[in-house]
């Protein structure tokens, strides 16, 4: 009888040790991921990088590491000497240590000299973040500090490199509100830029579907004439807010300097942060793409959703102080909520019909998008609390390459 219980305890203690040992982790990941190539030297060699913090939801520290660098991060550039086509699509295994789901994503590179003469106005539709909280954070001088402004900065800078003048009409970023300035060496001065959005702290799905006013701001994309529930309407908009033709030429002799607005070429929609508990967030998104794509049924939408910031790697961040929650995302639940609905946003994916996922998500540096300061012991300090919500300008200059990256690409369908 001893004999018996003994073995059967030793059974259940190896089968306990097995599982735990074998414990596979599920991950969610993107499809595609956007990059550029540049001839000659690459000028942004970092750029994109996936990292593992978005890829997983964890409660407890995991050991997790991208088998390729044996890290969080994994580069994911073009990584060519030469592309001859105007766009090489590659698809890349992924290998993570104790995940055992198969990961393959495909890099969607396109060149920089794709684009030359046709002209960009990107309407921006968004949140706090979208705005730009916390995007002048630990940002250098000299970079937007909003990541739709640094996608124009890119697109400004590859017209430089090219031989060609940029000027501020190849790229308009269209609103009322978000204004945001930034400048650009020329050889013939300096040129200052400046982009306007359609993005507001704190705002909902619900609140640019439904309602005429929140928190005493109006909604500017209201229409009451609009059957049904949803009033969302960008004829409407337009209609009350044009500034400008579509060729760029003001309809007012009197300077304007507080709004851009005339029909854009792509719409990107970026929210979901505040919509931490709305379990209608897909049929919402959904329905705010299906009103655009009945008014405008050749408009490029592109959809976002970023995470939290922080990491639940820190030891692979030794410079940074993890005794503020401010750095952890574990048992996160804003985390757990993009982690959650990135893959509803990857669904809506509908090329045919110009509808594309952006995978800003996925390229957002972790612990780097904490906004910090730097400590007397030189380690970097979370700057506020527990939010979550508003990274740096890291965060905002990855997003920025990746909108860049897939403007590229959806000017080779046009």
């Amino acid at each position: 009888m001893k004999y018996k219980v003994f073995i059967s305890l030793l059974l259940s203690l190896l089968l306990f040790s097995c599982d735990k040992e074998e414990e596979i982790y599920t991950p969610v990941y993107p499809q595609k991921i956007y990059a550029v190539y540049h001839e000659g030297e690459e000028p942004y060699p970092d750029l994109p990088v996936l990292y593992l913090d978005h890829m997983f939801y964890l409660k407890k520290r995991a050991p997790l590491f991208f088998q390729a660098t044996g890290n969080d991060r994994l580069p994911f550039g073009s990584g060519q000497s030469a592309q001859n086509s105007d766009v090489q699509e590659t698809d890349i295994s992924v290998g993570i240590n104790k995940c055992d789901v198969p990961v393959t994503i495909t890099r969607v590179s396109t060149k920089s000299t794709i684009g030359k003469g046709r002209q960009i106005r990107l309407l921006p539709i968004g949140d706090s973040v979208g705005a730009g909280y916390g995007g002048q954070w630990n940002c250098p001088e000299g970079r937007a500090s909003v990541s739709w402004s640094i996608a124009r900065q890119f697109f400004m800078q590859d017209r430089y490199s090219d031989g060609t003048m940029p000027t501020v009409s190849d790229f308009i970023t269209i609103g009322t509100t978000n204004k945001n300035t930034f400048s650009v060496l020329t050889d013939e001065g300096i040129v200052t830029c400046t982009g306007y959005g359609e993005c507001r702290g704190g705002w909902r799905l619900s609140d640019y579907l439904y309602s005429r006013v929140v928190e005493k701001s109006e909604n500017p994309f209201y229409d009451e004439d609009q059957a049904g529930e949803n009033k969302f309407s960008l004829a409407a908009y337009l209609k009350r807010f044009r500034t400008h033709t579509d060729n760029g030429e003001p309809l007012s002799t009197e300077s304007i300097t507080d709004a851009y607005v005339s029909t854009p070429t792509h719409v990107i929609i970026q929210l979901g942060l505040n919509d931490l508990y709305n379990q209608e967030y897909k049929d919402q998104i959904a329905s705010l793409v299906s009103r655009i794509k009945e008014e405008f049924s050749d408009m490029i939408v592109g959809l976002s959703l970023t995470d939290a910031f922080g990491t639940a790697f820190s030891k692979y961040y030794p410079d940074y102080d993890f005794s503020s929650n401010a750095m952890t995302l574990l048992k996160n639940n804003l985390h757990y909520k993009c982690w959650s609905w990135n893959p509803v946003l990857q669904q809506l994916e509908n090329p045919a019909e110009k509808i594309f996922y952006i995978p800003n998500y996925y390229v957002q540096p972790s612990a780097e998008s904490v906004p910090y300061e730097i400590s007397s012991s030189g380690l970097r300090t979370p700057a506020y609390d527990t939010s979550h919500y508003h990274p740096n300008s890291n965060a905002h200059y990855a997003w920025g390459y990746q909108i860049y990256a897939w403007l590229k690409y959806t000017l080779t369908l046009i």
